[in-house]
């Protein structure tokens, strides 16, 4: 039987991740690992001295380690020094009971996004502008050194992605009123995969709040996590999280202090994409049976009237 893309394909007990942690590395606090979040590729732990862990989901996460270190090392030269990035250790730990290797790094301090207070919006949106402005001036050629490709539209996996998205929105809109439009604006949409003629950048593809880590008492954005997904792509799709996370007019403040150019039809490529990815992220969620209500919160902020710039 084969496993669903964000099941894990083995086991993994807190004890289990104790004893990896007390193998590969002592000098952690493994003795007081606690849980910190799960994804579709990692189970992340924290240790009170300040340890991240990060343990694959499955055999093919395992090989995001070596990919992901010179995009960090990319990342980490061309982001405003007060953005950090994890500084990656990959740990062999030789136990018998997990297979892949973990990978550690220092917990950079501070909260996901979207608990900045509304007071402290505007300063994340200036420095969120400044980091994206960072990373999209990367040119391509030094992205692709850095092991970077375009995303693979053709690709099965996201053509699974996509019929799983698209059918666990119908289903749930059958049970909720305010999908209804967003579901019709769906089944209006001929081609969903369709190639956007975009200029390519850096992107870093996936900043969902918990990815941008804020300073609570000044609201600076303090640190980006997870560059696993990072791709040469389009770079409106970084600000999608961002429609998600304080609405279009939030998207738009961080815009105001974004230095690249823009072509014309990034504004338009942005809506697509805004309305797309948070209707199939929900589908997804409704899947999993995790943050309901979160992604229809996603899916309403996006799919509110934008503002006029």
């Amino acid at each position: 039987m084969s496993l669903l893309p964000w099941e894990a394909d083995r086991p993994l007990t807190l004890g289990m991740a104790r004893a990896v942690v007390r193998a590969a590395f002592p000098a952690a606090a493994a003795d007081s690992l606690e849980p910190l979040g799960s994804g579709w590729e990692f189970d992340a732990f924290v240790t009170p001295d300040g340890w991240v862990f990060r343990f694959p989901r499955r055999s093919e996460a395992e090989a995001l380690f070596e990919r992901e270190r010179p995009v960090l090392d990319l990342a980490r030269s061309v982001l405003p020094r007060s953005v950090a990035v994890p500084q990656v250790q990959v740990l062999d730990h030789g136990l018998p009971d997990f297979p892949y290797r973990v990978a550690a790094h220092r917990l950079i301090a501070g909260v996901a996004a979207d608990r900045v207070e509304d007071s402290l919006r505007s300063v994340l949106a200036e420095t969120i502008g400044a980091a994206l402005s960072a990373i999209h001036s990367v040119p391509g050629t030094v992205a692709r050194e850095a092991g970077l490709v375009e995303l693979d539209r053709d690709e099965a996996g996201r053509i699974d992605w996509l019929t799983r998205g698209s059918a666990g929105v119908r289903e749930l809109s059958a049970r909720h009123a305010g999908l209804d439009a967003p579901v019709r604006w769906l089944a209006r949409v001929e081609d969903p995969l369709r190639r956007l003629d975009a200029p390519l950048r850096m992107i870093h593809q996936d900043l969902s709040p918990e990815h941008l880590v804020a300073d609570p008492a000044t609201g600076r954005l303090a640190g980006i996590l997870d560059w696993t997904d990072a791709i040469l792509g389009d770079p409106a799709r970084d600000f999608v999280p961002l429609v998600t996370l304080g609405g279009w007019g939030f998207a738009d403040e961080v815009f105001e202090h974004y230095a690249c150019g823009v072509d014309p039809g990034f504004r338009e490529r942005l809506r697509f994409m805004a309305r797309l990815l948070p209707l199939m992220w929900l589908g997804q969620a409704y899947s999993r049976g995790e943050e309901v209500a979160r992604h229809v919160e996603w899916v309403e902020a996006c799919f509110a009237e934008e503002s006029a710039s």
